[in-house]
């Protein structure tokens, strides 16, 4: 399967979640997965950072022959969506273990790099595993898109429990919930991997004992993000490696067809993720639009770990 994987790379700031380049060692440690490109979008961290930061995993990996594009530097509402522009810049003055890009940054740019591969090797599968700005501008630029892409799958979205940046938010959706609705309008039906799914997942303390951290990789997340590793008792959650998996293998996992809606309009709710799933009490309240995403709502939870341990972990 041919893919891009679109990401905002956080190791290499001191502070911030590294998990996207975990979902990086997974997808190129798997045989299913042809990963074309890799684009960079702002979220974690800024777009000069998270390019920097994807470039330096693409090293340790040994995949510097792979396409790397940086993106938009900032969400699609721009100069309107003050708290995300303020995180952003708040995230660009923590210290960096890891120099940020400098200059001007390398041609193609991301939508440049997406759109062209969706024409080299359609069909295309996106992985998009940050704010959902490049793959909407893509899909901006290039009307035509849509036909050359199998599958999109997104994490991003909370849908029947509270959000993790504000108290109904996503992350991703929250950075660029405009973004967020252009692909959800965009006929693509994406495969969204939310909070209520991936909560349940955890790198856990006893998993970490049995890591090795002897490859140039390994080596380096363990220096740079200790405490991110073994900073609760249960393990952080492995939200983007879940979004790989789940293109790796897709019957891990249970769907439901649901009509999704990005709050834009309130700022205080900016980023809510409003789907009306079948068999809810807010079923009677659905507006007359057709589905517009396919929600995972289950996982097999043991033969995830299996393949994130077999995949990732014994090669740390």
């Amino acid at each position: 399967m041919d893919v891009v994987i679109d990401t905002d790379p956080g190791i290499g700031t001191v502070g911030v979640d590294p998990e996207d380049s975990l979902a990086l060692a997974l997808a190129f440690a798997s045989g299913e997965l042809d990963v074309r490109a890799v684009t960079c979008v702002q979220g974690n961290v800024p777009v000069r950072h998270s390019f920097a930061s994807a470039a330096r995993v693409l090293e340790l990996l040994d995949r510097q022959h792979v396409p790397l594009a940086a993106g938009h530097e900032r969400p699609l509402g721009g100069a309107a969506r003050h708290e995300q522009l303020r995180r952003l810049a708040e995230s660009g003055r923590r210290a960096r273990v890891l120099p940020a890009a400098e200059g001007p940054l390398a041609e193609p740019r991301a939508v440049e790099l997406i759109v062209r591969t969706a024409r080299e090797h359609a069909p295309l599968t996106v992985i998009a595993i940050g704010p959902l700005t490049n793959l909407a501008s893509a899909l901006l630029a290039d009307p035509s898109l849509p036909d050359r892409l199998e599958r999109v799958v997104v994490m991003g979205g909370a849908f029947e429990t509270p959000g993790n940046v504000t108290p109904t938010a996503e992350f991703n959706f929250f950075m660029d919930p405009e973004a967020a609705n252009v692909v959800l309008a965009s006929g693509l039906t994406p495969v969204l991997l939310g909070l209520d799914i991936c909560h349940r997942t955890h790198l856990t303390p006893e998993q970490l004992t049995q890591v090795g951290f002897h490859s140039p990789f390994g080596r380096f997340l363990r220096r740079v993000s200790d405490e991110w590793l073994h900073g609760s008792d249960d393990g952080p959650h492995l939200y983007d490696s879940l979004a790989v998996a789940c293109a790796v293998n897709s019957d891990l996992f249970e769907y439901t067809p649901a009509l999704v809606h990005v709050e834009t309009a309130s700022e205080p709710l900016a980023g809510t993720s409003a789907a009306w799933l079948p068999g809810r009490a807010s079923a009677w309240s659905r507006p007359d639009r057709p589905d517009n995403a396919l929600i995972a709502t289950d996982v097999d939870l043991e033969a995830f770990e299996s393949l994130f341990g077999a995949r990732v972990l014994a090669r740390l």
